[in-house]
């Protein structure tokens, strides 16, 4: 997905590469006797030069089919689409809606291509006067899919795309922050050889709304690729689901190995239970709420500290991968660029192993003889009972982590744990539009 925009008033510029590019001339249009062959010297000097102006379209699906098979065909597809994402380059707004309206390839509604809203009649001429006139931001997004995908899940015709944007007008204006009775949206279907892909021309007729950020760009991807690939998410849930089945039987098996080679192994982690010892010092001299969000930084730190050690222990880190390997499935349907993975410590869905560490430590602080006194506190019983008392405590915490793990990866269908509220404000949402959680 592309989501270019042309401010009020957009002149034209680069006139006479708009004339090569968008009029297509010189441009070799590859017939079906021609396409595989390898790129003309043209193209490649246009493509050149258009991925020195817009570096970004190194991102479309187009660019990775010419960067791997460079023929005529995919070189003029890439030439194209690039044309397309950039409207400038097809003279401004009014050249940009006729081009979307009447290009070869557009599916003709009527005597053009352009749909929106159901029962909102469109002249073609009025329409493009309105949106080039309007003292609004126009950004046109491009959604575009692989061929194989568009024929399978039936987004090949210009009739489903329509019920899909149309049902998903309110939230596309959501994300552009524009209120939905201001929101004005058309769009055309072209049905391209190798990429199907949907146009869609988007603003307010409020010049003060809009304002589309790359966290409002994610949500409108994310949330038409939920949709479009609702069957293959089925299949991707199923697919947990069956290896959630075999956790039922190996994950209790590995939570529990890794409890007995704790329980069984006297070399429980040195440093562990140097640093619970300290934080339980720490936190014996600390006034108020023991829980993570109201510590003093450094103390912060030496919480995150035991967690990292926590998460070196080879059975937890293999949790922790096919934590993450589920989630990138499924994220998998609407982006390649996957989130970067952070450490256990900085990963907010597991902040209740934090807690955890610091209720060991708490536990230490209530034990009399771990904390030290006026009398005998470094002598060597001190110091042997309070690293038993301790080492003890980092079991727990290993026990704890397992659990956690073990439970969190058969945890449903969710893609990510969500706290209450958040699964409140999502709930409130379906039900708004008559539909139920699952």
């Amino acid at each position: 997905m592309k989501s270019p925009y042309l401010p009020p008033k957009k002149k034209k510029h680069l006139s006479n590469y708009v004339k090569y590019i968008a009029a297509r001339e010189g441009v070799e249009r590859a017939d079906d006797t021609k396409k595989h062959l390898p790129a003309t010297k043209k193209q490649q000097d246009s493509i050149a030069e258009l991925l020195r102006k817009y570096p970004d379209s190194k991102g479309l699906h187009e660019y990775e089919d010419y960067k791997q098979h460079p023929t005529r065909g995919n070189a003029d597809e890439l030439i194209l689409r690039i044309t397309e994402a950039h409207p400038e380059l097809l003279g401004g707004r009014n050249g940009y809606v006729s081009y979307i309206a009447n290009r070869p390839g557009a599916e003709k509604l009527s005597s053009h291509g352009l749909f929106t809203d159901e029962g909102v009649p469109i002249v073609l001429d009025k329409t493009a006067r309105e949106i080039a006139d309007c003292e609004s931001n126009v950004w046109t997004h491009i959604i575009s899919l692989r061929r194989e995908d568009a024929e399978r899940l039936g987004y090949n015709t210009a009739a489903s795309w329509a019920k899909l944007l149309r049902a998903n007008r309110n939230m596309i204006a959501e994300a552009m922050k524009i209120s939905p009775e201001n929101f004005r949206w058309y769009a055309a279907f072209h049905n391209a050889a190798h990429h199907p892909h949907v146009h869609m021309i988007a603003y307010s007729v409020d010049p003060k709304e809009a304002f589309l950020t790359p966290k409002g760009i994610e949500k409108i991807k994310s949330e038409l690729a939920g949709q479009i690939f609702r069957q293959d998410l089925i299949s991707v849930y199923s697919r947990e689901t069956a290896h959630r089945n075999d956790l039922r039987r190996m994950g209790r098996e590995t939570v529990s190995n890794i409890v007995g080679r704790i329980v069984s192994d006297s070399t429980v982690d040195s440093e562990a239970v140097d640093l619970l010892l300290r934080l339980a010092e720490r936190l014996s001299r600390t006034k108020g709420k023991k829980v993570y969000g109201y510590l003093k930084a450094d103390d912060k730190a030496l919480v995150d500290k035991i967690v990292d050690i926590l998460a070196k222990n080879e059975d937890i880190a293999k949790l922790y991968d096919l934590w993450y390997e589920q989630r990138e499935e499924v994220i998998r349907t609407y982006t390649d660029t996957m989130p970067e993975r952070i450490p256990l410590s900085a990963n907010k869905d597991f902040k209740s192993i934090k807690n955890a560490v610091i209720s060991e430590a708490m536990k230490l602080c209530a034990d009399a003889s771990v904390i030290k006194s006026d009398s005998g506190s470094d002598s060597p019983g001190y110091v042997a009972h309070a690293r038993e008392n301790a080492a003890f405590g980092v079991i727990n915490l290993m026990r704890y982590v397992g659990r956690i793990f073990d439970n969190d990866i058969r945890d449903g269908d969710r893609l990510y744990r969500m706290d209450k509220k958040e699964y409140q404000k999502i709930a409130e949402k379906k039900q708004a539009h008559g539909q139920k959680m699952q």
